[in-house]
């Protein structure tokens, strides 16, 4: 069994975004805002309290382990 460790967040994401044929606008229903926030999220540049939950979600949703180092 080979075990990937991916630390970037974005990268993963596009990766299982790819292998479940999800886009952005999936993933916007998944947190209810704008696919455009959503991409925002996901690549760091909204990084308060609230983007942090919808990065779990997010995650969760994708079937991706995350955990957000402080």
């Amino acid at each position: 069994m080979r075990i990937l460790l991916i630390k970037d967040f974005e990268e993963i994401v596009l990766v299982q975004m790819y292998r479940q044929k999800k886009n952005w606008k999936d993933l916007a229903k998944v947190i209810g805002k704008s696919d455009t926030y959503v991409k925002q999220v996901v690549k760091g540049i909204q990084n308060g309290d609230k983007a942090k939950e919808y990065r779990q979600e997010i995650a969760e949703h994708l079937e991706i382990i995350f955990i957000e180092e402080e």
